[in-house]
């Protein structure tokens, strides 16, 4: 689709030391006009600069990137409070984002009343997930990449997760390298009560406002955050704080606020060589040299959570002695760090945690129970075989290979247990059980060679 004349100039934006641009100008509007013809790029080339403040970012929330996020958006997502699908909105698609785009620009669009859902946590617990109407889906998805292209240069090398390139992976890496010499064996590890529900709005915006002076941008993230949300029982709640988990902006605008509350502040009074911090959306790590240095930490740390109006579990807000010689332990991602004996050194070393093997081996017990009657069997050795696959691709780490191990051998005696109640009689045996096994490409753990790897050389220790 071609870019409209009016998209073509550049982003206004204004800094202490600079004018505010507007379009219709010759020279450096012009030269980016020509140089960056996506919108993308020039909110991009603008957001470089860390001094820039944005001032007209409304007008990048027209037709052409609210077509661009029905693209993006996932067909097969839970519908909103409305029933409309993605499937039954592009019936009449043109249409309808043209009408949405009056709509955002002449101030009538207001976004409409989430469905909560609640989805079951491993501890027994539920986590409510809002969902949004499809059409607020479109807005949220280009609300949030301009806020992802805004403050992607702002953010430390340390944080991931709900970033572009910044994966689990990442984190586990930086957390493995951090750690594997001994030389920060102090490691603060922190837990955020409700973080995502308890954000205060107003601080939250008084934030943005330091890079987005647009009040009709920052307005429309005000009534997203505001608006209502249906529960299971049928009661309406109106938020007066928090980003509620399920909304496509809600990721983007947590990092900004723990950017400012929690990473800005760390590197500004804390961070050296022997302090790190590494984190992954709320679940963040420190490492120190000292344990005096970490224990200040802590207490400053809830002096200054406390300031942003957010809470940190005490039992699980701690700094663990992880020296090679104490024999402690830690989770992060899904994975416990610990140390072990190879050839009369400690190395460092990574596992699936013990609670979330439970959980991924319980889950898929009862998915195979559930489903075994539902679908023809040809589909459950499909499905089957993708989630083996799954578990390999994120905790198949060559020091992890034991535990791949152990997931594979309990998820194939759910199959044999539960594929042989289909029916009152018995199906089969081990012996045909493994043909169908081999037949149906269902995989084994990767070879250690093959897994991703980290630190050590285990053929050379």
């Amino acid at each position: 689709m071609p870019v409209e004349e009016r998209d073509r100039q550049n982003v206004a934006f204004s800094t202490d030391t600079q004018p505010t641009h507007g379009g219709g100008k010759t020279g450096h509007n012009e030269i980016q006009g020509e140089l960056f013809p996506n919108r993308w790029l020039k909110i991009g080339y603008a957001a470089g600069k860390k001094d820039v403040v944005f001032n007209n970012l409304l007008t990048h929330i027209n037709e052409e990137s609210l077509l661009e996020a029905f693209t993006a958006l996932d067909s097969n997502k839970a519908v909103g409070i409305d029933g409309i699908s993605k499937k039954k909105y592009g019936e009449n698609l043109e249409e309808n984002v043209k009408d949405l785009t009056h709509r955002i620009h002449n101030g009538s669009y207001k976004p409409q009343t989430k469905r909560e859902v609640l989805i079951p946590k491993g501890n027994g617990a539920t986590r409510p997930i809002a969902i949004s109407s499809f059409e607020d889906k479109l807005v949220e998805w280009v609300v949030g990449r301009i806020l992802t292209i805004l403050y992607e240069p702002i953010f430390i090398r340390n944080s991931f997760g709900f970033r572009p390139s910044k994966s689990a992976h990442n984190a586990i890496e930086a957390v493995y390298y951090s750690l594997k010499d001994n030389r920060r064996p102090y490691v603060v590890e922190i837990d955020f009560a409700r973080f995502f529900n308890t954000i205060p709005h107003r601080r939250l915006m008084k934030i943005i406002s330091k890079r987005i002076t647009d009040k009709r941008f920052k307005g429309l993230i005000g009534r997203f955050m505001k608006v209502g949300i249906l529960d299971q029982s049928g009661r309406l709640s109106m938020p007066e704080e928090g980003t509620p988990q399920g909304s496509i902006m809600s990721p983007v605008l947590a990092n900004i606020y723990l950017h400012e509350m929690l990473d800005s502040w760390f590197i500004e009074n804390y961070a050296s060589y022997n302090s790190v911090i590494v984190r992954y959306a709320d679940d963040a790590l420190f490492f120190f040299r000292s344990k005096e240095k970490a224990d200040q930490f802590v207490q400053d740390l809830f002096k200054r959570v406390n300031e942003y109006r957010l809470e940190l579990n005490r039992d699980k807000t701690r700094t663990i002695d992880f020296r090679k010689d104490q024999n402690n332990s830690f989770d992060f991602l899904g994975f416990t760090f610990y140390w072990v004996s190879k050839n009369n050194r400690r190395l460092l070393s990574l596992k699936t945690s013990k609670k979330t093997l439970h959980k991924k081996m319980q889950e898929f017990y009862n998915w195979v129970k559930m489903i075994r009657s539902r679908v023809k069997v040809k589909e459950i050795w499909k499905v089957a075989a993708a989630k083996l696959a799954g578990h390999y691709n994120y905790y198949g780490y060559w020091m992890n290979y034991t535990k791949l191990n152990h997931f594979y051998w309990e998820a194939i005696k759910s199959l044999y247990k539960w594929l042989n109640r289909r029916s009152q009689k018995k199906s089969f045996g081990w012996i045909e059980f493994g043909r169908k096994l081999e037949y149906n490409n269902v995989p084994r753990p990767p070879k250690m060679s093959q897994l991703k790897q980290l630190g050590w050389n285990p053929y050379a220790v």
